[in-house]
C-alpha cells in the first residue's frame, strides 16, 4: 500500500471535471479545479469511478483529493489522444508528462506527481513502475551490562526467595555470560548437553544454529555444578518447553529497587563484547555465537575500549605483544 492512502482511496461516485489545463493557482483540493458534472457521466468520470471502486471507495478528504487527481489526469490524457486504459493513462511516462504539461502550479505539480506515483502501482499490472525497495530490518542492540551491574545480578541470583528461582537465575547468568546463550537456546540446555574434555567445558545447543560453545573459564565451574545437580532436567530447571519460558522466569525474579533486570539479550551482548575486548578472532566468535555475519558485532564495536597506542600499533603491525 502507499503512504497516506494505505486505507483510503477514491470514491466511485460522480465527481467534478475540467478538461482544460489549470491556471497556476489550481491545487488538488481547490474547488475551482473542476466543475460539478450534470446528468450523464463523461467517459473520464466513468473511468475514474472504476478505479475508485477497485481501490475501495471512501469519502474522507484524502479520497476526494485522490479522485480529483485521477480525473484531472484522465481528462488530460483524452485531450492528448490517449485511450482511457489504465496501463496507458497510469504509465510512469504519461504521469510525468501530465505533471510537466498539464499542471501549471509548481506546488500542485509536486503533489500530483507524488500522489500518482503512489496510486499507479496499485491500479496497474504491467505499467513499468519501479518496485518499492524492501524494508530494511533494524536491529535493536541489547546494551551490555557493566561490571558493577553483573555483580548486582549475581548477588540478586543468590538471594532469590525460592530454590527454583535461584537455580533459574544462576543458569541464565552462567549460560548467558559464559556461553552467550539467550532465549533461543538457554531454556533447552540439559545436563547431558554439557561436557568437559581436556579441561575445556562445552555446551551443545540446537536450532536455530546447532553448535558447541566453549564456556568462558570463569563460568566453567558454575556450568558444571548446574549440570550435575538437576539430573535430566534443563539447567534452568523444570521440563517446560514453552516459548515464553525464559521471559516468564526473568519477570518472576525478585530484584531490589535500582538493580538491573536480568535480560538474556543483555547477557549475550556482554559475552560478545567481552570476546571483542579480548581479541577473539571474528570467524571463531561468529561460529560460537551462531551468527551468519558480522552485522551484530558492528553494533558493539563502539562499546569496546580502544587499546593503548603501543598495543594498537603492535596489533596492526602483526607483532602483537
Amino acid at each position: 500500500m502507499f503512504a497516506s492512502y494505505d486505507e483510503a482511496t477514491v470514491n466511485s461516485s460522480t465527481e467534478t471535471r475540467n478538461n482544460a489545463v489549470p491556471e497556476s493557482n489550481d491545487t488538488p483540493e481547490s474547488p475551482g479545479a473542476v466543475n460539478e458534472p450534470e446528468g450523464k457521466l463523461t467517459p473520464a468520470e466513468w473511468f475514474v469511478g472504476q478505479m475508485a471502486s477497485d481501490l475501495g471507495p471512501r469519502d474522507r478528504p484524502v479520497d476526494i483529493r485522490c479522485r480529483r487527481i485521477l480525473l484531472r489526469l484522465s481528462s488530460w490524457a483524452t485531450s492528448e489522444g490517449l485511450p482511457l486504459e489504465r496501463e496507458v493513462v497510469l504509465d510512469p511516462d504519461t504521469v510525468e508528462r501530465f505533471c510537466q504539461r498539464g499542471v501549471a502550479n509548481d506546488r500542485s505539480r509536486a503533489t500530483f506527481r507524488s500522489d500518482l506515483r503512489r496510486m499507479g502501482p496499485l491500479l496497474t499490472r504491467s505499467a513499468p513502475w519501479q518496485p518499492r525497495p524492501q524494508a530494511i530490518a533494524t536491529r535493536n542492540l541489547a546494551p551490555p551490562y557493566t561490571f558493577s551491574e553483573i555483580e548486582l545480578l549475581r548477588a540478586d541470583a543468590a538471594n532469590q526467595p525460592t530454590e527454583a528461582r535461584r537455580r533459574g537465575a544462576r543458569a541464565l547468568l552462567a549460560l548467558g555470560l559464559g556461553a552467550g546463550l539467550d532465549g533461543r537456546w538457554v531454556a533447552r540446555v540439559e545436563a547431558r548437553s554439557v561436557t568437559r574434555r581436556g579441561g575445556v567445558v562445552e555446551v551443545r545447543v540446537g536450532e536455530p544454529a546447532p553448535r558447541c560453545v566453549v564456556v568462558l573459564a570463569e563460568w566453567e565451574d558454575e556450568v558444571i555444578d548446574l549440570a550435575r545437580t538437576p539430573g535430566s532436567d534443563y539447567l534452568i530447571g523444570g521440563r517446560s518447553e514453552a516459548k515464553n519460558r525464559v521471559a516468564d522466569l526473568s519477570k518472576r525474579l525478585v530484584r531490589p529497587v535500582g538493580h538491573p533486570r536480568l535480560s538474556p539479550g543483555r547477557l549475550r551482548s556482554t559475552w560478545l563484547r567481552g570476546h571483542l575486548e579480548a581479541g577473539t578472532r571474528l570467524p571463531e566468535l561468529c561460529r560460537a555465537a551462531g551468527l551468519q555475519g558480522f552485522e551484530v558485532l558492528s553494533d558493539l564495536l563502539p562499546l569496546v575500549p580502544p587499546l593503548v597506542r603501543a598495543d594498537e600499533v603492535a596489533e596492526l603491525r602483526g607483532c602483537a605483544r
